[in-house]
């Protein structure tokens, strides 16, 4: 009796088999990981044109730069405030008014500002609380308009309490 010790030939068809197999599957892996990344990030463009369209624009702000005030201050001790205001107008139309009724809007401006006490303005609070006070000087239409102007913030470019 004869032995053989030759080794059956290897399957080189099943392992060509296998490789086309795990190609196909990483490629399909691929296209899903895209389509579901263009599916997600791709958004909902009626619905933001839809909101575009009915939204106006908001107008752009414009600044009203004040020349400084220098005022005694309402609590008795001789204390003086030395502050620059900047006015945040909302829109062009509302500066220009601004501008145009300088003189009240800097008598409004010192109405507020001769009301307050110096240990007040020391403090955050106390200087968010001013410039609120100020944007409200605004809520009254000028000469007798029907609308007021729309102030929306007051800026403070100098504050000294001394």
């Amino acid at each position: 009796m004869t032995t053989s010790t030759a080794t059956p030939p290897a399957k080189t068809g099943s392992k060509k088999l296998l490789w086309i197999i795990v190609a196909l599957l990483v490629v399909l892996v691929g296209l899903a990981c895209a389509g579901g990344a263009w599916y997600f990030l791709k958004g909902d463009t009626s619905a933001e044109a839809h909101v575009a369209e009915q939204a106006p624009p908001a107008p752009v702000p414009v600044f009203v730069e004040l020349k400084p005030f220098t005022v005694n201050l309402n609590d008795g001790s001789g204390r003086i405030l030395y502050i620059g205001i900047t006015l945040k107008a909302e829109g062009e139309e509302a500066a220009a008014i601004l501008r145009e009724q300088m003189p009240e809007v800097r008598n409004r401006i010192l109405m507020v500002l001769t009301g307050q006490q110096g240990d007040q303005l020391t403090t955050p609070a106390g200087k968010q609380a001013l410039a609120q006070a100020l944007i409200g000087a605004f809520e009254q239409p000028f000469n007798g308009d029907t609308s007021s102007v729309a102030v929306s913030d007051a800026l403070f470019t100098d504050f000294i309490v001394q």
